[in-house]
Formats: structure tokens, sequence, C-alpha cells
């Protein structure tokens, strides 16, 4: 959730936190960092969804 937060503010990726606030901070699953930067996963909903360890 928090990387769709950052995203649409325009905000820098290390604001989403990738290694804090879990389940909610990160990343989702799929996304990989190459270079310093990520794509954008295309999912439905605000985040949760692409996040196997969301439901814990």
């Amino acid at each position: 959730m928090s990387l769709n937060i950052a995203a649409g503010l325009g905000l820098g990726g290390n604001e989403s936190y990738p290694d804090l606030f879990q389940p909610y901070g990160g990343f989702p699953d799929s996304v990989r960092v190459e270079d310093g930067h990520i794509v954008m996963p295309e999912l439905p909903g605000i985040g949760f969804e692409g996040k196997s360890n969301s439901s814990r």
C-alpha cells in the first residue's frame, strides 16, 4: 500500500519503506528493484493484493 501512496504523490521509492511496517510497507512480491528503479505493477486494488504476507 505504501508503494502506491508514494507513487501517487510523486515521492521517491524510499518513502514506501521497503523494509519497515510489514506487511503493509514494501513492494508487491512481483516487483524487483533493478538499477535503483522499479516498474509499478498493474494490479487491482490499493496494494495489499500483490503481497503474499498481507493476510497474516
